[in-house]
Formats: structure tokens, sequence, C-alpha cells
């Protein structure tokens, strides 16, 4: 297994639909867990390139690519992952090839959907109401033409696709198509159940008091790194959630500060990476 295809975000931009859409295709294997955080984790990475491997049902007369789905790989304003490109470059000089898909979506879009889930995770970053302001991560995390430099700095343009969340919603075929196509694996395949866009926050999971409690315990934290994302869900949504149905909306004022902050990172993304940025209703 020396050929791997990383779906590398942005957070909130249909990475888990796109995981399973592409899963169906026969010259795929999916990985066992979508984000495995081999090379954003210290932990994950300290196990060895014969964990990750593991990490797949590897069949060599039909697979052409091992897939996974870590956003955390483009989260480079966050400390923790900051070795992760140069531990990717690491494999790629020992002959592992990589195929990069970066997915994007309207940044005000992507915010609201990413505080709405972060609420319902209680992370740090959300839990004052939005209405007292926009945490600074969120706002960075939608630096997207910051958060692919970096991959565009040591890998060749020709591995690196970019795609837009708007059309893979309002298209999903013709998407699925442009990245069968970048991965030079067969077109006519005949995907099915691709309408349906996963993870979406529809009916958001909020935890209560006590998940908070257990989260807070760094005994119980350090042990919930060797359990698999999945296995964690599962126990956590049986155990302390209900559902919550409102939906997070920015007003008028913090869709104009948020754009006014990115309003260079936008023109980069458009200006050297050809993204247009007027599909989401926004000039620069």
């Amino acid at each position: 297994m020396n050929n791997f295809v990383l779906i590398i975000g942005a957070m909130k931009c249909g990475t888990t639909s796109l995981f399973s859409y592409l899963a169906q295709h026969p010259q795929i294997s999916p990985c066992s867990e979508k984000e495995p955080n081999f090379f954003s984790k210290d932990l994950n990475w300290s196990k060895g390139f014969n964990w990750y491997q593991s990490l797949w049902d590897w069949n060599s007369t039909k697979h052409k690519f091992a897939m996974e789905a870590s956003v955390n790989y483009t989260k480079v304003h966050h400390y923790l992952f900051i070795h992760t490109t140069d531990r990717i470059l690491s494999l790629k000089e020992q002959g592992i090839d990589f195929k990069f898909i970066y997915i994007m979506r309207n940044p005000l879009d992507r915010i609201e959907s990413h505080y709405s889930h972060g609420q319902a995770m209680s992370w740090k970053s959300t839990i004052k109401p939005i209405s007292e302001g926009i945490d600074k991560h969120l706002i960075e995390t939608s630096r997207y033409a910051k958060q692919i430099e970096v991959y565009y700095q040591k890998f060749s343009a020709d591995s690196i696709l970019l795609l837009n969340f708007e059309d893979l919603k309002a298209d999903p075929y013709s998407t699925i198509a442009k990245v069968c196509r970048f991965l030079d694996i067969d077109t006519d395949y005949n995907f099915e159940e691709i309408n349906t866009i996963h993870n979406a926050n529809k009916q958001r999971i909020v935890y209560a008091n006590s998940w908070r409690s257990l989260r807070r315990n760094k005994l119980l934290r350090s042990l919930a790194g060797l359990i698999p994302t999945k296995q964690k869900e599962m126990f956590r949504n049986f155990l302390f959630s209900h559902q919550l149905e409102e939906k997070i909306k920015l007003s008028p004022e913090q869709r104009n500060f948020i754009l006014q902050e990115l309003q260079e990172d936008l023109h980069k993304l458009s200006s050297e990476y050809g993204v247009d940025v007027s599909s989401w209703g926004i000039e620069v």
C-alpha cells in the first residue's frame, strides 16, 4: 500500500459526505476510521507507519488508493499540528505517493456550522453565546488560502485538488466525477445515494453537564486518545445527549466583521489559487 488520498479539509465543509461517497468506489479503500489523525497527532504518529496501514482493508488486486479524511491536517494555525506536512513529506521521500483533496465552503456558512457543532461538543472556542463575539479559532479555520499554502509549498500542484462544498451539494455527480478524473480511476462507476449531505447540523447533539465534567478529567482525556473516534461518538451519544433544533446565525455586523478579517486571505484564494469566491456572494 503506497498510494494515499487525503481529504484534508476544511472543517465543516463536507469532508464526511465526500469521504462517504468516494468510499463506494471499488478502486478506493476507505480507512476504518474516517479521521485517524496519523500525521497530526503525536500519539498516533508514534505508533508508526505499519499501524497506519493496518487501518485499511487493502486489496492490492483492485484498490488503487487508500483514503482518509482528517481535517486537522490543514489546521496549520494550531500549534499541535505544525508537523503534519513534514511528516507526510518524510513518507513521500520514502516512495509513498499522496494526493490531496481540499474542500471549502462559504466561510460565513462554515463558521455558523462550526459554531453549532462546537456548542454540541462543548468546545472552549464556542462555549460563550455567539452574541458575545466570534472566537479567533473559528475565523482562523476559515483562512483557506493560509491552510493550503503549506501544501503548495511542499507538494506539486498537480497532486492537489480544490473543491467547493456548494458544488458538491448542488451537483454531487459532477463533483465526484471530477475527483475520479483527478485520481485517474474509473469515472463510469455508478455511485449510489450521493444526494445526502452527511454530518449535517439539522439535529445537533448537545452534551449534558456530566459529559462536560468527564471531558475535563486529564486521565480520561488521555485514555480517550486510545479509543477510535467512532466508538467514542457512539458512547457519548448513547449516554449523554439530547437533540437541539436551534440554528445558529451570524448577525449582519458579525458577517461584515468576519469578511473584513478574511479579506486578504480571500483575495489570495482567488488570485493565486483560482477559487471563484464570487460564487459565495463575496467580492474581493
